[in-house]
């Protein structure tokens, strides 16, 4: 089910993040009180608050399963224009030490016209909430609170929150993004040691982005999926100037999967006992010299029921720039001890937690077939008056068929695809920061005899338009 599904890109995950904004003062004549401006004033000190508006328009073309069509007939299962209007607020420090930051944002679709289940429900687009993880796409409650935490810290060394929040990727538990992030309740501890940052983060429930409740992951079926604790330690830091380093180990407790399923009368009939998974992450990037590194990623997951032993995915990435060009070769492998397809992350079901594996091409497939070996290649371009380009090509192959024991969503011998992008983002003006988008791919896949035809297509348009207050 993976593939299906949008994930964050470089652009996106920055956004929110290099947003500013000015400081907000509490009124000097409140009624409250001049003990009490002081205390808001002291809170609201070195606050931001943040807005950006996104609209996403998407048609994402597939070749097989078509509603009434035959296996090879192309079609558009995700065709839509969908927005979030995001605010996002950070607060100061009260008394140097306790804060609070708070985030959600309001969605929509503009247009939809996605594949639909027997309920006129829409498939599930990712941008806007929906009913459920898989259906519903524009139906849920439009507004969703991403972020409602407290927050403090001890001195320079020391800090953390807890809430609804997200965790900061240090260690094997990361986020599941569309355009924001998905919530968490639980608490991180952040602690600097030398040049190194140690993290602690539990939770004990996750939603997606699109979806407002733990509940709703249940009514898909496939991903009726219940859980206890998470938690993750992370070691993160510079061991010279040219070697960077992280290390990351975790586990997910009381973890029990749907097993059976009934699809005609719309229930689970049975679940896998309760399992619980530990998570690895190792990860090191090596400054070559300031225009050129070398990183290597390891990210594996002890699951008994999925994977009967471990599953892991390994990688190599090249970056080289040349002035205004980019050079970058990704080089991965995927194993299992079953042969399933794997997914870096503590609980297999997609949307429920995140790992924090790095490589990601944006290019339809997630090359994690079992046994398969993929390499990706791209060359970018910064014209240097906020236009950029680039055009990547990768190719995957290795994995087992079905016949031979291989799991999986899809069953091919090789795949391969081409992407490329155009954005410009505005450089002066009011509308600076402003970004337009246009992004496409094409994938193609050698299916094993009998298999369903999984070629697919992907073209989007992005606006992404910050705002300060």
């Amino acid at each position: 089910m993976e593939s299906k599904f949008f994930k964050v890109s470089a652009l996106t995950a920055a956004m929110i993040g290099a947003l500013s904004a000015a400081p907000v003062m509490a009124a000097a004549d409140s009624a409250a009180g001049p003990e009490y401006v002081v205390a808001v004033n002291e809170f609201l000190d070195d606050s931001t608050l943040a807005g950006v508006a996104v609209v996403d328009t998407r048609s994402r073309t597939r070749t097989s399963g078509e509603p009434g069509g035959e296996d090879g007939d192309t079609w558009s299962r995700l065709n839509y224009s969908a927005y979030n209007l995001i605010l996002d607020f950070t607060s100061g420090y009260h008394n140097g030490w306790l804060g609070a930051d708070i985030g959600g944002y309001l969605s929509g679709d503009l247009y939809n016209d996605s594949l639909q289940n027997a309920k006129g429900e829409y498939l599930a687009n990712e941008i806007s909430t929906s009913n459920n993880l898989d259906w519903g796409a524009g139906e849920g409650n439009q507004v969703k609170i991403t972020k409602a935490a407290l927050k403090f810290k001890a001195g320079e060394n020391v800090d953390g929150r807890f809430g609804f929040t997200q965790s900061n990727g240090n260690g094997v538990l990361g986020n599941v993004w569309s355009f924001v992030p998905g919530t968490y309740r639980g608490a991180e501890l952040n602690a600097n040691i030398g040049n190194f940052k140690a993290t602690y983060f539990i939770a004990d429930q996750f939603t997606a982005p699109w979806l407002l409740s733990k509940n709703d992951y249940a009514p898909a079926l496939w991903s009726d999926t219940s859980w206890g604790i998470a938690h993750s330690l992370g070691l993160q830091g510079n061991a010279t100037d040219a070697l960077y380093l992280q290390f990351g180990i975790g586990q997910v407790t009381d973890i029990q999967y749907a097993n059976g399923i009934d699809w005609g009368a719309d229930k689970v009939t049975s679940y896998h006992d309760k399992t619980d998974t530990t998570g690895y992450k190792v990860y090191a990037k090596y400054n070559i010299n300031e225009n050129m590194s070398l990183a290597y990623d390891f990210y594996g997951v002890n699951d008994d029921v999925q994977y009967d032993g471990l599953g892991y995915t390994t990688g190599l990435s090249f970056n080289a720039k040349f002035g205004q060009f980019s050079w970058m070769t990704d080089l991965q492998y995927a194993k299992s001890d079953n042969d399933r397809d794997v997914n870096p992350r503590m609980i297999y079901t997609y949307g429920m937690t995140n790992g924090t594996y790095s490589l990601w091409w944006d290019a339809l497939s997630d090359w994690n077939k079992s046994g398969e070996v993929s390499i990706y290649n791209r060359l970018s371009y910064d014209q240097g008056n906020g236009w950029n380009y680039y055009l990547g090509l990768g190719y995957g192959s290795g994995s087992k068929s079905a016949a031979d024991g291989a799991m999986g969503d899809w069953d091919y011998e090789s795949e391969y695809a081409v992407n490329g992008t155009v954005s410009y983002s505005v450089q002066n003006g009011a509308l600076k920061g402003s970004t337009l988008r246009l992004h496409a791919t094409m994938l193609e896949r050698d299916e094993f005899a009998g298999a369903a035809s999984a070629d697919e297509t992907d073209l989007r348009f992005q606006v992404i338009i910050p705002y300060t207050f």
